[in-house]
């Protein structure tokens, strides 16, 4: 069964059992049009393709970007007046909802643009069991949008690992899911989690991701060679301030924009990490695994570290 979506396109199949990738395929594109069906169709959706799919996911981003563009001017407002009208906190109530329904309408057509890929060019992906030694997929994915995992309040969940301050590389039993609601204030926060599911678990992933092909341990020996990672500092430098259309802060809904860290040691699991943009908001994700760093580097250029 489907146990989640990652907007870039990989697919977590729980009770997995091994068999041919276009089996895989087929069912994961069968099981997303089924719980989105309803939503197209009300949509008009059901004659997209990609392509279009694509665009207007893309659309749907600029209005979020807009709507919180609104919020902030309306935070602004009441900051300088000293009291927030009766008026202002029915438009900041107006703005909230639609903010929710963009995100949903997103998560949607990403899901049916990752469907309609599969259908369209199923070579493209390739399934994976994933195992002890192979938590660096997980880590590749950390702070993506969750398409669709749902906490029991009905919000979106995402990918959270313990911390290992140790440096260590991490194990599955570290991963769980985490509900977005937990950055709200009481009394609409929600602290749920789930155990991520450590038994028979596969993946559905795109089949150009080298990073898949190597284990943890590998990964962070070629990661560590003082040229290699001179060349990914670089890399991602060129990025800072730029937004990440697949990063978005789970209380905005918005891009998130990559930045430095001030006072950093110069080591690079220490030097990066997304920000939200919308004025007074804490929220940030570290970039502090070699695969969150070639994550970011194939959203951005196509390519990771290898």
């Amino acid at each position: 069964m489907l146990d989640a979506i990652f907007n870039i396109g990989t697919i977590i199949i729980s009770e997995f059992v091994r068999t041919a990738t276009i089996e895989i395929v087929r069912y994961a594109i069968h099981e997303i049009h089924q719980r989105v069906s309803k939503w197209q169709n009300e949509h008009n959706y059901t004659n997209s393709n990609t392509r279009s799919y694509n665009k207007a996911s893309k659309d749907v981003i600029n209005e979020l970007e807009i709507i919180d563009s609104e919020f902030v001017e309306l935070e602004r407002k009441v900051n300088f007046d000293g009291y927030s009208s009766r008026q202002d906190e029915e438009r900041k109530e107006e703005l909230e909802l639609l903010r929710s329904e963009k995100f949903s309408e997103y998560q949607k057509l990403k899901s049916m643009e990752i469907a309609d890929e599969q259908c369209v060019s199923p070579e493209n992906f390739e399934t994976s069991q994933l195992k002890s030694d192979k938590t660096h997929i997980l880590q590749f994915h950390m702070g993506q949008v969750v398409l669709d995992k749902k906490c029991s309040c009905g919000r979106p969940m995402i990918l959270q690992s313990k911390q290992r301050l140790d440096g260590s590389i991490c194990q599955l039993n570290d991963f769980f899911w985490a509900c977005t609601g937990f950055y709200n204030n009481p009394p609409v926060q929600c602290k749920n989690t789930q155990q991520f599911t450590t038994k028979d678990v596969g993946l559905l992933h795109r089949s150009n991701i080298f990073e898949f092909q190597v284990s943890s341990q590998d990964l962070s020996i070629i990661f560590n060679d003082t040229s290699i990672q001179k060349s990914i500092v670089s890399r991602i430098k060129y990025h800072i301030k730029e937004k990440d259309d697949d990063i978005l802060c789970p209380i905005h809904n918005v891009p998130m924009i990559l930045r430095e860290k001030r006072n950093h040691s110069g080591v690079a699991l220490d030097m990066f990490f997304l920000a939200c943009p919308h004025f007074g908001c804490q929220q940030i994700v570290k970039l502090k695994s070699p695969a969150q760093l070639a994550a970011y580097l194939r959203r951005r250029e196509g390519r990771g570290i290898l």
